[in-house]
């Protein structure tokens, strides 16, 4: 895919990245395990590019997605699901069975929904430990919405070096990545497949179809530890890179940021 074809796209991305920055992060995925001794495999570990802007406040999403929440046909979004058969699984070991959704599925997951974005958006304070975080720097340019962690130097410092019988404490020089995902293209397929479909409830199948028409639906957040696969780039290079893997970009909603 030559540059020219996708530079328009790229040229709104950038614009619209005016509060935040245009970033490109190649990662493999975690993907799912399934199986046990020699039979485990890992499904769903596809190899990905996926572009973000970065520097958005999550606040200003859930209040967003509350107003379209609040807006949306409650009603139509389940009668089309149980047009179209979309099902959830009920009961527990073999007695789980599974069901056709229905419109108290959906009002249920919509007044959950409601009570989460509302906690989300009115619990977002200032943060009382930047002193543990310096700023993300790729390319020359400063990632909005990208830290990186380091340790403090002090007795009372929660880094992994510091606490190494701790495997989940912070490794210093992890990068912690939060912003909108506007577009992802696969760039080496999973070697299994794709991760199996786990069987949800019928409450969670449809909290998952309402918020993807939710602004909060395109916020993504990634921590990625020194020493493992990923590549970051910000600004004109991740805009030259996105181009070269032909990608496209999704910008809807992008003014609720």
């Amino acid at each position: 895919m030559g540059h020219n074809a996708n530079s328009t796209v790229t040229a709104a991305a950038l614009s619209t990245a005016k509060r935040g920055t245009f970033t490109g992060l190649t990662i493999r995925k975690k993907g799912r395990t399934r199986g046990r001794g020699d039979a485990k495999l890992t499904y769903g570990d596809d190899r990905v590019h996926v572009c973000i802007l970065t520097g958005f406040r999550y606040r200003a999403l859930c209040e967003r997605s509350l107003e379209e929440l609040a807006e949306m046909d409650i009603v139509s979004l389940a009668a089309n699901a149980a047009k179209r058969g979309v099902t959830g699984w009920e009961g527990k070991g073999r007695a789980k069975a599974e069901r056709v959704l229905t419109q108290a599925d959906f009002e249920a997951a919509a007044n959950e929904l409601v009570e989460s974005l509302t906690d989300s958006k009115n619990g977002e304070n200032t943060s009382t430990t930047d002193h543990v975080y310096d700023s993300l720097v790729v390319d020359g340019e400063t990632v909005r919405g990208g830290r990186v962690y380091k340790c403090a130097g002090t007795d009372a410092c929660r880094c992994r070096n510091c606490n190494p019988d701790d495997p989940k404490a912070p490794l210093p020089g992890t990068i912690y990545l939060q912003g909108l995902k506007i577009g992802e293209t696969i760039l080496e397929a999973a070697a299994n497949g794709p991760a199996p479909k786990s069987k949800s409830s019928p409450k969670v199948v449809a909290k998952n179809m309402i918020r993807k028409y939710l602004p909060v639906a395109k916020y993504v957040s990634y921590s990625l530890e020194p020493g493992t696969e990923y590549r970051l780039n910000a600004g004109g290079t991740a805009a030259v890179e996105a181009d070269e893997h032909g990608i496209r970009f999704d910008l809807a909603g992008m003014e609720a940021a």
